[in-house]
């Protein structure tokens, strides 16, 4: 026999040993453990996470009331109101957040969650005053204008989440404290054609951490028991005071003058996130 015809007789045997072992076992077999039904294990929110995001921006700088005032003896007041006159700017942002959620025995997801990152906002404008000793301003005997300008700084929040998960889709709103450290500048100069001091100048530099509120919501998905990605919108409130809304300055005993700054700084953003959770729901396997 040629080595080609023994390697061809070996091939056809072992095939036959092989189907008939098959046969053999399948009329040998017996239901055993490992042929359980795997157990499908829900998704769930708890745990702890962090991630990061990036997303837009939309901030107002918003002159509500900003008063100079000058006195001598009561005699000679020049007194300005400013208000109604908006910085308005678009621009980037980003940065992480880690918390906490925790899923109740049903859809209700409870969470908390810290965001920090850095606006990157930087703009300036000028614009015509409106009032004088409560009247509007004529060109014909002054003038008066008010100089704006905001820059983005470091930002954070704090806040609370409530959410509903139905699968690996989380719908939720949040909300709570919030604090940014931006520069924000409001410059008045008014000048007076029949004062005899001509011009009046006041500015006041809001470069402090402001502390205010933020609201919003968004939708989360799970990718799979760590990974998940959500969308989100948040508004966040500034109140600007300046020494509860007024600074003096003491120049001699009949003559004062101060200044009263009162303006808000608002944030809208939308932004994309993506989160890591370090816990993840146990995975069953079938029994060897």
């Amino acid at each position: 026999m040629t080595l080609t015809k023994f390697a061809l007789a070996s091939t056809v045997a072992l095939g036959t040993l092989a189907i008939a072992a098959q046969a053999n076992a399948a009329d040998i077999y017996t239901p055993s453990m490992k042929d359980a039904p795997i157990i499908v294990v829900p998704p769930t929110w708890t745990g702890f996470y962090f991630g990061g995001h990036l997303g837009a921006a939309w901030t107002q700088l918003e002159t509500r009331k900003n008063e100079y005032w000058d006195g001598y003896d009561d005699s000679d007041l020049s007194f300005a109101t400013f208000g109604g006159k908006n910085l308005n700017d678009q621009s980037a942002f980003g940065g992480g957040q880690f918390g906490y959620n925790w899923q109740t025995g049903g859809n209700f997801v409870l969470g908390i969650e810290v965001d920090i990152g850095g606006l990157g906002s930087d703009n300036e404008r000028t614009f015509l005053a409106t009032t004088y000793n409560d009247v509007t301003f004529s060109s014909a005997y002054s003038t008066a204008v008010v100089n704006v300008k905001s820059e983005g700084g470091f930002y954070g929040d704090v806040t609370g989440r409530l959410g509903y998960a139905w699968g690996n889709t989380l719908l939720y709103a949040k909300g709570g404290f919030a604090w940014i450290q931006p520069e924000l500048k409001v410059r008045t100069v008014v000048s007076i054609d029949d004062d005899p001091n001509g011009t009046y100048t006041s500015s006041h530099t809001y470069d402090d951490t402001l502390t205010g509120w933020t609201i919003g919501g968004g939708l989360e998905f799970l990718l799979n028991p760590n990974w998940s990605v959500k969308v989100e919108y948040l508004h966040y409130d500034f109140e600007l005071d300046n020494n509860n809304n007024r600074r003096w300055n003491d120049w001699d005993v009949d003559y004062n003058n101060w200044r009263l700054f009162k303006d808000s700084f608002t944030v809208d953003t939308v932004k994309l996130g993506v989160n890591y959770k370090l816990s993840q729901a146990p995975v069953y396997t079938p029994l060897k």
